[in-house]
């Protein structure tokens, strides 16, 4: 919504961010036109035809997707794509990990044979899929695969062709997409083929999807996302109308990014049986069926959310005291729902910055979700003990895996020889600088606008944590509302004050140290 504006003062809140993490200014407005070639991706030719042949052949083909955020808009994207062309015989299925582990699975297996399905087409998954893809090879069904996950050289499976950026000696330069990001690429490239453009919706739920997914808001995913914002006032998908309407309004960028982080919410409730999902079909729904979805959709988020606060007491009360440099933690008792394992490693992570795994029973067997930071390799600490477990996958700072009960001590044994190998024992909590320092009076319309420019916020690429010097809550509470979860500011004591500008009236406060002395 807000455009690149003049900034002279090299103290400017933006300048000061800029110079702090070595952002080039001028290269935060780029645009689509910066956009890597998609022919760089590895095997997009292959795919493309395989897709396209189906599309002019009319071929039965289903969409496979995953019941996370990422994975749902990577379905609609698609789904979507071939619906703006034209093509009906498209079908899609969102599995349930409640039902079935990560993956092709028996019940997608049955679901392509009961449909006659000849294509299918995996966004978001599919990678570490070897046996799955095997019958549905057996079932002359062919498999395209699109993913974004780390790969397994030695277990790659037997498809018709495999896009993504993590392949060995693909060529494309920015190897960190979302699902929905290798989605996106995929529909620009037919679209190129077929002189069929992609609208801007599908950018929309693509930034909604890597949001979700925290990919770094970097590179091509910084530049997807703000292509959505610079060009919001010429949205048009029902869907998005549909969720302004229930949504607060949008008045600037922030409020924009704001809306996308709360749709990636939204949508990640919703998982059902036979291969659907209530944000799917909420998304393709008209109507009063739509109002129905939504509110289905409201309901589950409200006790997802109580859930989540629940779980993060537990892991309060599991981590209080804690000391060593990484954490594990096995969920004996059943209080932690196998779907909030890897939002509980992630908050396990945050608190105490190390990598942290979650564990439970589920189905039979033990699921795990891990989580680290920089300086550590989830999915090698698991590579390292691949022979204990029955499948993993992720990405370096986000992986999970099963295992069969009566290989866990074995596996425990061996996780702890690679942290004893691969991990510092230094744990001495890293301090975060700030990135600019104002004063109250610097909290001006231009800083604002300057700081918008940055968006979006995200990993590596942080919201900017700004220092005001010897101030005191009464100064602040003048300027701002200090948003719920704020630090505690001590009535009539000056201090310096760490905050993250949240709007042009709203900050929260991260920190305050009283200064040396009070006036």
């Amino acid at each position: 919504m807000v455009g690149a504006h003049p900034d002279s003062d090299p103290n400017s809140l933006l300048r000061q961010i800029c110079r702090k993490r070595g952002i080039d200014q001028d290269g935060l407005s780029v645009g689509l036109e910066t956009l890597p070639d998609e022919a760089l991706l590895a095997n997009i030719n292959s795919v493309a035809q395989r897709i396209s042949r189906a599309m002019f052949a009319n071929e039965p083909t289903v969409i496979f997707g995953h019941d996370d955020p990422d994975g749902i808009t990577s379905t609609y994207v698609m789904y979507q794509f071939f619906n703006s062309c034209g093509y009906q015989r498209h079908n899609y299925f969102i599995p349930n990990r409640n039902l079935e582990p990560h993956g092709i699975q028996e019940g997608f297996v049955r679901f392509v044979r009961e449909g006659g399905y000849k294509l299918v087409i995996t966004v978001d998954n599919g990678i570490s899929s070897y046996g799955g893809v095997e019958k549905l090879n057996a079932l002359d069904c062919e498999v395209v695969i699109t993913d974004h996950h780390l790969v397994q050289p030695e277990t790659l499976p037997n498809a018709y062709a495999i896009l993504n950026p993590q392949l060995p000696g693909c060529q494309y330069p920015f190897k960190p997409l979302a699902g929905v990001g290798v989605a996106l690429m995929l529909a620009r490239w037919l679209g190129r083929s077929l002189e069929h453009q992609v609208p801007l919706s599908s950018y929309f739920w693509t930034a909604v999807g890597s949001i979700a997914d925290k990919v770094p808001m970097t590179g091509v995913n910084r530049t997807i996302v703000r292509h959505v914002i610079n060009h919001w006032d010429d949205m048009n998908d029902p869907s998005v109308d549909f969720l302004m309407r229930n949504h607060k309004r949008i008045e600037n960028d922030m409020d924009v990014f704001n809306f996308m982080q709360y749709t990636s919410r939204l949508i990640a409730n919703g998982r059902e049986s036979g291969g659907q999902h209530t944000a799917m079909r909420f998304l393709l729904q008209m109507g009063d069926a739509k109002a129905e979805l939504f509110q289905a959709m409201e309901a589950k988020q409200k006790k997802w959310e109580g859930e989540l606060n629940r779980v993060f007491n537990i892991l309060d009360s599991v981590t209080a005291g804690f000391s060593s440099n990484a954490f594990i933690y096995f969920d004996d008792e059943g209080v932690i729902p196998y779907p909030l394992l890897g939002t509980g490693a992630t908050y396990v992570l945050g608190k105490l910055g190390i990598p942290a795994i979650l564990l439970k029973q589920h189905n039979g067997d033990i699921v795990c979700e891990g989580r680290c930071g920089e300086g550590f390799n989830m999915v090698e600490a698991f590579a390292s003990c691949k022979e204990h477990l029955k499948q993993f996958g992720g990405h370096a700072k986000a992986a999970g895996f099963t295992l069969e009960p009566h290989n866990y001590d074995a596996f425990l044994e061996c996780y702890n020889h690679y942290l004893a190998g691969n991990l510092s024992h230094n744990t001495e909590p890293i301090q975060e600088e700030p990135d600019a320092c104002l004063t109250l009076d610097q909290f001006t319309s231009d800083n604002w606008r300057g700081l918008e420019l940055l968006l979006p916020f995200g990993q590596q690429h942080p919201e900017p944590r700004i220092l005001v010097e010897n101030v005191r809550l009464e100064e602040l509470q003048k300027l701002f509302m200090l948003e719920h979860g704020s630090v505690s500011l001590p009535l009539g004591q000056a201090g310096n004050t760490l905050l993250h500008w949240r709007s042009p009236k709203q900050v929260r406060v991260l920190s305050f140290e009283p200064a040396d002395s009070t006036a």
